[in-house]
């Protein structure tokens, strides 16, 4: 199941609703709440990982190596405060929360 299933559905008003419509040349519009992250979990203890970037990783691959699930690269991401695999030069070294669920807790307020 697709995690925006999960968020409520939001309203836009009349007017940004045609325009987004016009611009976009769509039938419907749906908008849903987005996840808003804390950055208090920055000076929390968490048991974590290291991981040395290297030729071929991959955010993707990590979490698949440390999570068993690819999907979840975001939350390595969102851990180092580096979103994506540009942001990593070989030899930064990778935190991976070993336990992402708490930390999930902790960042998703």
């Amino acid at each position: 199941m697709p995690i925006y299933k999960a968020f409520e559905k939001k309203t836009i008003n009349k007017q940004q609703k045609e325009t987004l419509l016009k611009i976009r040349d769509l039938q419907s519009l749906s908008y849903y709440e987005n996840f808003v992250f804390s950055r208090d979990f920055i000076s929390s203890n968490y048991s974590t990982t290291e991981h040395v970037w290297s030729q071929g990783d991959k955010l993707y691959k990590l979490a698949f190596k440390y999570f068993g699930d690819k999907d979840l690269f975001w939350i390595i991401g969102l851990f180092n405060n580096k979103p994506t695999d540009s942001h990593y030069s070989y030899g930064d070294v990778v935190f991976i929360p070993n336990d992402y669920l708490s930390f999930l807790n902790d960042a998703v307020k």
